[in-house]
C-alpha cells in the first residue's frame, strides 16, 4: 500500500512506495508515485477529476517524461512539449519530479509553469 501526501507535508515513513498531489485547478491535479527500493522511479498521471488523462514514467536511465499532444480539459489545457523530469534522491539531496511547461484557462494566454510536483527523501524513518 502507498502512502498519500501534499507537496510540503512532513513525512515520516519507511522506505517504500510514496503518492504526492499537486493541483493545477480545482478539477485538475498531477499525481506522481515514487517506487523502488532507491525509490529511483516515478510515474505521474495527470488527472482531470477522477479520471487519468495522461500517464508518463521516469526512471535513472529515462527520467524525462513528455506530453506529446494538446491536452483540453474542461477549464484548463495543458500544452504539447510539457516535461516532467525525475531526479533521484540521495544521501546528499532529496528526489524529486520538475514539472515545466505551459497551462492555459482560455480564453486568456498560455501561461509558464516551472513546479516542483514531489519532493521525498531516499529514506525516511517511523
Amino acid at each position: 500500500m502507498s502512502e498519500t501526501f501534499n507537496v510540503g507535508e512532513s513525512i515520516g515513513v519507511a522506505a517504500g512506495p510514496l503518492q504526492f498531489t499537486f493541483p493545477l485547478s480545482p478539477s485538475v491535479s498531477v499525481v506522481t508515485n515514487v517506487f523502488g527500493d532507491a525509490r529511483n522511479n516515478a510515474s505521474v498521471t495527470i488527472m482531470s477529476g477522477s479520471m487519468p488523462v495522461w500517464v508518463g514514467s521516469m526512471n535513472q536511465v529515462s527520467p524525462i517524461a513528455t506530453v506529446a499532444t494538446e491536452l483540453k480539459l474542461g477549464s484548463l489545457n495543458i500544452k504539447a512539449g510539457t516535461t516532467f523530469t525525475l531526479t533521484i534522491p540521495t544521501t546528499m539531496q532529496n528526489g524529486n519530479v520538475l514539472m515545466q511547461g505551459e497551462l492555459q484557462s482560455p480564453p486568456n494566454p498560455w501561461q509558464p509553469i516551472i513546479a516542483i510536483i514531489a519532493m521525498w527523501p531516499l529514506t525516511s524513518t517511523v
